[in-house]
């Protein structure tokens, strides 16, 4: 699993003409002439973070929806970085909506910074995340220093238990086997028997 991302995404000349002729303010991001950009930082982040969110190390998917190119400092309060090569790393959408705006800086900054020194959180680019946090089985996540305790509250990863544990459930729900298990319930003795079978042909006793 990713630790960091060694090298950043880098934009091509062309890539930097396009943000120098229609960058202007942090809202300009969501324009379309910067649509194929993002598409070739998100293909480029998902292989050097192992397409795993930078914050829970989560699976990231493909659909549009399941992932996020994001500002780590946040763009809205610092709009000269939104297109900062080392300003951007891929989230799934939970963990960039909670951390949202957030201050995630010890103090404010005029050019970028070259460490994670001043950052509260962990920064995908320059910290080694399982210095900072530990992940205790699938989602139980610790922070081994302040930088880990304060990406956990920022991102609200201790969400990600009680996710996992209603999925589980509603695989569990929707599995045969438990569709079965209630139709014996109600079955007669005959029809027992022949579900017992088929129970017994699912779990391969």
């Amino acid at each position: 699993m990713c630790n960091r991302i060694n090298t950043p995404y880098l934009f091509s000349k062309d890539e930097k003409r396009v943000v120098e002729l229609h960058f202007r303010s942090h809202e300009d991001w969501g324009k379309g002439v910067f649509d194929a950009l993002k598409a070739n930082i998100i293909q480029d982040l998902r292989e050097k973070q192992s397409n795993k969110c930078c914050y829970c190390k989560m699976e990231l998917g493909y659909d549009i929806k399941q992932v996020d190119i994001d500002h780590i400092i946040p763009k809205s309060v610092y709009p000269k970085f939104t297109f900062n090569e080392r300003n951007l790393a891929l989230s799934c959408p939970p963990c960039n909506t909670y951390k949202g705006k957030k201050d995630v800086l010890h103090k404010a900054i005029v050019n970028y910074p070259r460490s994670g020194r001043n950052l509260k959180i962990v920064h995908a680019h320059f910290d080694n995340y399982f210095e900072c946090i530990k992940i205790h089985g699938v989602a139980i996540y610790e922070g081994l220093n302040s930088k880990g305790c304060d990406t956990i509250k920022k991102c609200k990863l201790f969400r990600l238990k009680s996710v996992i544990e209603k999925t589980k459930a509603a695989k569990e729900k929707e599995s045969p086997i438990s569709e079965l298990v209630e139709k014996l319930r109600n079955a007669s003795p005959q029809e027992r028997e022949l579900l017992k079978d088929a129970i017994k042909d699912l779990v391969g006793i």
